[in-house]
């Protein structure tokens, strides 16, 4: 009489091991679908861009010298007058970012 209660006591418990296994993995499926949105990013970036004006500006600064490094590197020298204009374009790229986020707030 003792083993069958046991038993039926442990297979209640595995029951209940394995509902919450189940619900654990809904709900790592569910953040990891979450984290995976480009909304989300998007969202965080215009977060963190409102947060801290002045590190965005300097990164998108910096990206912007990155950009015009690398293409400079690939072409033949183009010169002083190319490598602003790519630097101006990078600049109105960040300006507009800012912008359109603006908007969407």
């Amino acid at each position: 009489m003792f083993q069958k209660s046991g038993l039926d006591q442990l297979r209640v418990q595995k029951e209940l091991l394995v509902l919450h296994s189940e619900v654990n993995r809904l709900l790592l499926a569910a953040q990891w679908q979450h984290l995976r949105a480009p909304q989300r990013w998007v969202g965080e970036a215009t977060q963190t861009a409102r947060r801290h004006p002045l590190w965005t500006a300097a990164l998108g600064l910096g990206a912007g010298m990155v950009i015009v490094n690398t293409l400079g590197r690939r072409r033949a020298p183009i010169g002083w007058i190319g490598r602003v204009g790519q630097f101006a374009s990078a600049i109105l790229a960040v300006k507009k970012l800012f912008a359109r986020a603006d908007r969407t707030a």
